[in-house]
């Protein structure tokens, strides 16, 4: 694939933050607390599908036409 501009992934991984650096990780979920307290920054919210559309939901997922977590209602 190739892109017409420039892009990072930047992945993170808080045990191994926790581990190496507790200070750096008490500051970031500083930060994000504040973000969260602010509005700024808002809990994810799946895309839900019934059960029944569990196919529909894997074929959108397999085809990447989906953004964020999904979730079947049971």
């Amino acid at each position: 694939m190739v892109y017409k501009h420039q892009v990072h992934v930047i992945g993170l991984n808080i045990g191994t933050l926790i581990q190496a650096a507790p200070q750096i990780f008490g500051e970031v979920i500083g930060e994000m607390a504040a973000l969260l307290a602010a509005g700024v920054l808002g809990p994810g919210r799946p895309t839900t599908y019934e059960l029944a559309e569990g196919p529909e939901a894997l074929a959108e997922l397999e085809a990447r036409a989906t953004v964020g977590k999904l979730a079947l209602l049971p």
